[in-house]
């Protein structure tokens, strides 16, 4: 029992914001609901995420475990949240910017239905290798998912 898989992607934040999404077509716009900074909310097929820092390119890692996971993603992360229920029903998943651009490939959950999910947040760090200065300061984000 533990981590079955991961994926990542880099997404780039609008206005504190990035979703992952079910990508079924029918389902309302992730962010119609928006949370409050530093939090999530969860509704209809996505998991929207809100990050102090308003222009980012966040690193995101998204992790698929078999039971609840025993331990934070690092000593250095925290907790966004309780634990909440997000219902996938189409078992094809994306992290999305506000505009609903992808960020990354679609990737398939071994089932649809309902997971339990909560999202970590690592500590602000810079990058001195981006050029545009809006994007020094990142975030890491990771989002746990289990039945």
């Amino acid at each position: 029992m533990g981590l079955v898989d991961s994926f990542g992607a880099t997404v780039l934040m609008e206005r504190h914001l990035f979703a992952l999404i079910d990508t079924d077509p029918e389902i309302e716009d992730p962010f119609s609901r928006i949370p409050e900074n530093a939090s999530f909310l969860v509704h209809e097929g996505s998991v929207v995420v809100a990050s102090v820092l308003e222009d980012q390119m966040a690193r995101v890692r998204v992790e698929l475990w078999d039971s609840p996971p025993d331990a934070s993603p690092g000593d250095a992360f925290r907790s966004m949240g309780e634990a909440a229920l997000v219902s996938f029903d189409s078992e094809q998943v994306q992290l999305v910017n506000l505009m609903r651009e992808p960020a990354g490939d679609e990737y398939e959950l071994a089932d649809a239905g309902p997971y339990q999910v909560r999202v970590w947040v690592g500590p602000q760090e810079e990058d001195p290798e981006e050029e545009l200065e809006t994007y020094r300061l990142f975030e890491r984000f990771v989002i746990q998912l289990w039945r």
